[in-house]
């Protein structure tokens, strides 16, 4: 995604003159002497892609997120229903007949191939933002240091805003433990509802494809993160409604959170200066005063 730079804006005041009584405010010509301007340099916001600002940057795109619904819109409201709408319709037609599939077709090769995707849903992920962040300081490169902070803190947010609230408030069994897909225990046991690895994985996804904005990136990343998924689901580790409800949280913190934390860099980089300017021509003096930014 191209960097974002603001157009330089000059406002200037007009001309003031004084000293003689009938020379009063004039919309003057350029001064026939004049000195040189004085330039302030205004403070702007600190870098928000600072390793050190990661903690404070957490807990302002949490609470972006959190106060996300009193922004939304007539077509925001829309996609989130449909989201709803689209997990609760796995939830009662697909993840029975899924679950007995997988079950069914289970084989040795198909449980090594699971394990080994579903990990990027796991520690890898975090390493991988790491890595960006690093890769981005060592290239200096801001766009991808941007990338893998916001993958860091889109990742924090999701799992401890999201994730593990809903997996603690709705408590539904895993798949594996067998007791079906209707079992439910609010507040005391169940962790399978959402998917967490499948979380993080669309996560990741959603962050760099945000940055990259390159159809070949958004289709490799979602692509991946959807393996995580599958992993997930062949490991009976969770229902299919699970997965996509854990697809459809990433995505969306993920989005959000790029959308903010883009604006953010764009008021950080954004310079301003205040010049004062005294100026003398035959008959008047003043000074003229120009703000840019």
């Amino acid at each position: 995604m191209p960097s974002i730079r603001l157009c330089p804006l000059l406002l200037t005041s007009g001309w003031l003159f004084a000293g003689t009584p009938d020379s009063g405010l004039q919309s003057a010509n350029p001064p026939s002497v004049g000195v040189s301007a004085v330039t302030l340099a205004m403070g702007s916001p600190s870098d928000p892609d600072r390793f050190s600002h990661l903690p404070r940057l957490l807990l302002d795109d949490a609470g972006h997120v959190v106060t996300g619904p009193a922004r939304w819109d007539r077509s925001d409201w829309v996609t989130v229903g449909v989201s709803a709408a689209a997990v609760l319709g796995t939830a009662l037609l697909l993840d029975r007949p899924m679950d007995q599939a997988v079950g069914r077709n289970a084989n040795g090769s198909w449980d090594r191939g699971a394990k080994a995707v579903q990990n990027l849903g796991g520690t890898p992920s975090v390493l991988i933002a790491g890595g960006t962040y690093l890769a981005g300081i060592a290239f200096k490169d801001p766009e991808v240091r941007a990338t893998g902070i916001d993958a860091m803190v889109t990742m924090g947010v999701a799992q401890l805003l999201i994730v593990l609230p809903l997996k603690a408030v709705v408590g539904r069994s895993r798949p594996i433990d067998g007791q079906g897909t209707h079992d439910f225990h609010p507040l005391r046991r169940g962790q399978g509802f959402p998917s967490g690895h499948t979380t993080q994985a669309f996560a990741l996804a959603s962050v760099i494809s945000e940055h990259a904005d390159q159809p070949w990136v958004t289709g490799l990343s979602y692509g991946l993160a959807g393996l995580v998924g599958v992993a997930r689901v062949e490991q009976r580790q969770h229902f299919l409604s699970d997965v996509v409800a854990g697809g459809l949280i990433g995505t969306f913190v993920g989005k959000s959170v790029v959308s903010y934390n883009q604006s953010l860099r764009a008021r950080a980089h954004t310079k301003v200066a205040l010049s004062f300017a005294p100026t003398i021509q035959p008959g008047g003096y003043g000074f003229s005063v120009a703000m840019v930014f």
